[in-house]
């Protein structure tokens, strides 16, 4: 079942065309990857997902529900979080406090109701602060809850954020380069996170730089190139098509 489905997006910046009708799907349950080289165009297609720029054509659509016009807090309380090619997380704060900060876009969370201290955010409070020592359990980090996140390696503040945006019970995750930087040791802890997220009822679509770890967990993988989508299929289909030679290499 599709989950996402971006049709005939388009974005331009002063006549220069970043997305160029791009259409395509995510599936449910699945990992897709969304590779090209640098200025393709990716990072463009996940901030329009998600809410951060305005498209100027086509339509993005979450299940039944159209995104369009919905400021990123909405798209996240709608089932879609992003993570960022920059690192986010707020170095003077616990590893749990970086959750926890995180919670407050979730659903049911209310600027209004917190103010008033309402025992309805109470009790939000406490499910929150319940769900985010569980999800440092289940990323391994529960050793470091306490610890500044500032104080962690790259790729533990990796899985930080990770677990920031699973905060918000997400029902699909952008994740935007999330090993680059990481070493190798890390890299694998990292893909065993990846691989487990469906399992785990979170849909995942990806952009990376690491071809190897994208035609290793994905089940399917969009090629984009210049703001035109190239390709689109299995990663042993794709592994073949010319296409993706031209895009990286200039040529066949």
């Amino acid at each position: 079942m599709t989950l996402l489905a971006v049709r005939e997006l388009t974005k331009r910046y002063a006549g220069i065309t970043a997305l160029d009708a791009v259409s395509l799907e995510v599936r449910e349950g699945s990992i897709t990857g969304l590779i090209g080289p640098n200025g393709s165009g990716k990072s463009t297609l996940f901030d329009c997902v998600s809410g951060f720029q305005q498209r100027d054509a086509g339509t993005v659509s979450l299940g039944s529900r159209e995104l369009g016009g919905l400021s990123p807090v909405e798209v996240t309380r709608a089932g879609v979080r992003r993570t960022f090619q920059q690192l986010k997380v707020f170095a003077a704060l616990s590893v749990v406090d970086n959750l926890l900060v995180s919670a407050q876009a979730a659903p049911a969370y209310s600027a209004l109701a917190e103010a008033l201290h309402l025992p309805a955010t109470r009790r939000h409070e406490r499910r929150m602060r319940e769900r985010a020592h569980q999800i440092l359990d289940e990323l391994r980090l529960a050793p470091h809850a306490g610890a500044l996140a500032g104080a962690l390696s790259y790729g533990q503040k990796k899985l930080v954020e990770l677990g920031m945006a699973l905060m918000s019970e997400p029902k699909i995750l952008l994740l935007d380069e999330p090993v680059a930087g990481v070493n190798p040791a890390l890299i694998a802890e990292l893909r065993e996170q990846l691989v487990r997220m469906p399992r785990r009822g979170v849909t995942l679509f990806i952009v990376e730089h690491n071809l190897k770890l994208v035609f290793d967990i994905c089940d399917w993988i969009y090629v984009l190139d210049r703001g035109r989508l190239l390709a689109g299929g299995p990663p042993a289909e794709v592994a073949k098509d010319e296409r993706l030679m031209q895009a990286y290499l200039g040529h066949g």
